[in-house]
């Protein structure tokens, strides 16, 4: 399979329940993960992380099934449509 750049959008709805488990995966993952930056809402109780991440697509699928099932954790992820070279012909 061919090697894709993915954008992820984990939002952390629990984060007493859900920080370590997350925490746990993304370092798990770090090989993969190009860019991460995180927001948490500490008045919300919440917290969001977006990713950039390399992978082939049904790695992505394990990775975000696994995120996804983490209690008080859901996760959104879009698969980019370029490829490396790619110029905008405008």
């Amino acid at each position: 399979m061919t090697v894709k750049r993915h954008v992820v959008t984990i939002i952390v709805d629990d984060i007493e329940k859900a920080f370590q488990p997350v925490s746990e995966m993304l370092h798990n993952y770090a090989p993969h993960i190009l860019l991460r930056v995180g927001y948490p809402m500490r008045d919300w109780g919440a917290s969001v992380i977006f990713l950039i991440m390399e992978m082939e697509t049904s790695e992505m699928g394990a990775f975000s099934g696994k995120m996804g099932m983490l209690d008080g954790v859901r996760v959104k992820t879009q698969t980019l449509k370029i490829e490396p070279g790619d110029k905008n012909e405008d």
